[in-house]
């Protein structure tokens, strides 16, 4: 990779071509298709190499190889068989990412079982209702306490608790004991290719979530397609394992660290990630689009505190960069004199904005919400793009990848190895492939999901362009329909709202009414004590954040509340995605006023509205 300091740090965005079919890893190769199967032979490949990486109690980095992974998933395999645990049987696993979150799931996976991740600081009832679903035979936790998540009858009925933490507590064995087990030779590997592996469950933005059972094969194939699209990531690249490994998203980038040989370090709490990305310096790193919102806050309040003539410097530098990276975009060759300017900008200020993530990062990866494509652009200006995936639960094989070298920005880029996509007559677009799944746990099916041609609809209506560019336009079940007849897209609307400072979240409502509405949260309680002047502020940075937008998209109304919306409080998903259907019943109360307010207002019908004319209502 080139040296951060230069111009080419910039990738190019042009397509290139057709994607072939992706080369298989040496570990994928040789792994029989089942997940100990890509350990088995990563170790075979690499012993010696550094695999994981954990800080220990000092607050050091503690480094574990590929044959110290490889032995405590062969040993705690063998210990869970001890235990009772058969092939097919379920393990629920409940702790923050550690390697002994990797240990268990291999071990369980190995031992034939199949392993189930429960997010520790998700919603009780989710749990509950999860464990009902799958049946426990026994659970892995970071703590006891941990146990009174599990629904009653589970608990009554389970063979065994194993905790990381468990030191003298009746009952309950502690990891340690099943890591100290014997094993000879391969033998603790009974994984099958086609046998069920995991279930993880959806978001459950509009109700309860959904489990979905997918096999060895279907998460070694999908780690084929993640890996075929990011050559880059090599033996002994660093990545980060930040997000909870209930996430299926994270897991199954550790799962393709091992295909590669690449070092995971584990981050326990998401929320000291960045005090932690200097010193892992990683290579590849993945989040959500929250997260990315927030570093770009971040970044602007560092710039703000700086001396006037260094915020001029700056200014200017992402200025030079936005051109350099558009005109990259679109494929322009630059002349001798934008050349220099974008290395002066870069050695004087942009290269020591992307240092604040370390030096071996040359692109980021988003998933599981749209970005901004304005958000796209600015951290592109700075040399460090954001590459957006796009992939649905019932579907383990991502769906769509923008590659480094091939990406086009509000675009989800083009369909992965193994996913096949087209789109319906309503505009929904559909995929076909092996990673697709075959049905909800547990319920009785009312019919095949697929369609005759064994095409999934995704809920996702989209375009597809000449090129093989896969852009979203909504989600089916969020677009609603105005009174004027217009069908309107939230996230339309919402990502150009992200722009409007100390905003934590933007939701758009305005089903059957004339003009859209927004609620939006507000970092701190504080912002509103000022009201009529705070109202003033947000006004204008709505009004140019939106003014690009068609008319009927113009809103006619802001409520505004610094009460945050929470996974703990069922507003967000584990993955932080909006759950409207309990933020709109939530806010009832307060919507209902304030479309009374507009309703009201001189008696004007919303023809004649225009966006100097909003009404604004403060929830406390």
């Amino acid at each position: 990779m080139s040296d951060s300091s230069t111009p080419s740090s910039i990738p190019n965005s042009r397509p290139a071509g057709g994607s072939p079919l992706p080369t298989v890893d040496a570990a994928l190769e040789a792994s029989g298709w089942t997940v100990p199967g890509m350990l088995l032979a990563r170790n075979r490949l690499t012993p010696g190499e550094v695999a994981l990486w954990q800080l220990s109690r000092a607050g050091e980095w503690v480094g574990s190889t590929w044959s110290d992974y490889c032995q405590a998933v062969a040993a705690a395999s063998n210990g869970f068989r001890k235990l009772g645990l058969a092939s097919g049987d379920r393990v629920g696993i409940m702790a923050a990412s550690c390697r002994e979150w990797d240990f268990v799931q291999l071990a369980v996976l190995a031992a034939g079982g199949v392993a189930v991740g429960l997010d520790p600081y998700g919603l009780d009832e989710h749990t509950r209702e999860i464990s009902c679903r799958c049946g426990f035979v026994g659970v892995v936790l970071a703590h006891p306490s941990l146990l009174d998540k599990i629904d009653d009858t589970v608990r009554q009925r389970i063979r065994f608790v194993v905790c990381l933490d468990a030191a003298g507590v009746a009952g309950v064995v502690p990891l340690a004991e099943l890591l100290a087990e014997a094993h000879v030779g391969e033998e603790w590997n009974q994984a099958l290719p086609d046998a069920a592996a995991t279930i993880i469950f959806t978001s459950g933005t509009t109700g309860e979530p959904k489990g979905i059972e997918y096999s060895h094969r279907q998460m070694c194939l999908a780690a084929s397609a993640i890996l075929s699209a990011f050559p880059q990531v090599g033996e002994g690249s660093h990545l980060a394992c930040w997000l909870p490994l209930s996430n299926l998203f994270q897991r199954m980038i550790n799962l393709s660290a091992i295909g590669r040989g690449a070092q995971t370090y584990y981050v326990s709490d998401p929320r000291e990630i960045m005090r932690y990305i200097k010193p892992i310096a990683p290579h590849l790193f993945i989040g959500v689009p929250r997260f990315y919102e927030k570093l770009h806050a971040g970044i602007q309040e560092f710039i703000s505190q700086q001396p006037t003539w260094q915020q001029s410097l700056v200014h200017w530098a992402l200025r030079v960069g936005d051109r350099w990276a558009a005109a990259v975009r679109l494929g322009q060759t630059q002349g001798v004199r934008s050349r220099l300017e974008f290395a002066l900008a870069d050695w004087l200020a942009l290269r020591k904005l992307r240092g604040a993530l370390g030096p071996n990062l040359r692109f980021m990866i988003s998933g599981s919400a749209p970005m901004p494509v304005w958000l796209l652009e600015r951290f592109h200006a700075m040399g460090l793009p954001i590459l957006e995936a796009y992939g649905v639960s019932e579907n383990i094989i991502p769906v769509s990848i923008n590659r480094p070298d091939c990406f086009r920005f509000g675009s989800v880029g083009r369909a992965a190895p193994g996913s096949e996509v087209r789109l319906a007559e309503d505009g929904e677009l559909l995929v076909r492939g092996p990673g697709v799944f075959s049905g909800y746990l547990g319920e009785a099916p009312s019919g095949n999901p697929l369609d005759a041609d064994g095409y999934l609809r995704t809920g996702d209506f989209a375009s597809i362009d000449g090129e093989g560019f896969i852009t979203l336009v909504g989600r089916k079940s969020e677009i609603f329909k105005t009174s004027t007849g217009r069908r309107i897209a939230p996230t339309s609307i919402e990502g150009p709202l992200q722009q409007v400072s100390q905003l934590e979240h933007a939701v758009v409502f305005g089903a059957r009414r004339a003009q859209p509405v927004a609620l939006l949260v507000v970092a701190e309680a504080g912002w509103l004590t000022g009201q009529n002047d705070s109202f003033q502020h947000v006004r204008g940075q709505v009004l140019e954040a939106c003014r690009h937008l068609p008319a009927y998209q113009w809103l006619a109304g802001l409520l505004i509340t610094a009460q945050p919306l929470t996974i703990a409080g069922g507003e967000l998903t584990a993955n932080l995605k909006l759950r409207r259907q309990v933020i709109e019943k939530r806010h009832a109360s307060a919507l209902h006023d304030l479309y009374a307010q507009i309703d009201s207002a001189k008696g004007m019908p919303f023809e004649a509205w225009s966006p100097d004319r909003q009404t604004f209502y403060c929830s406390p």
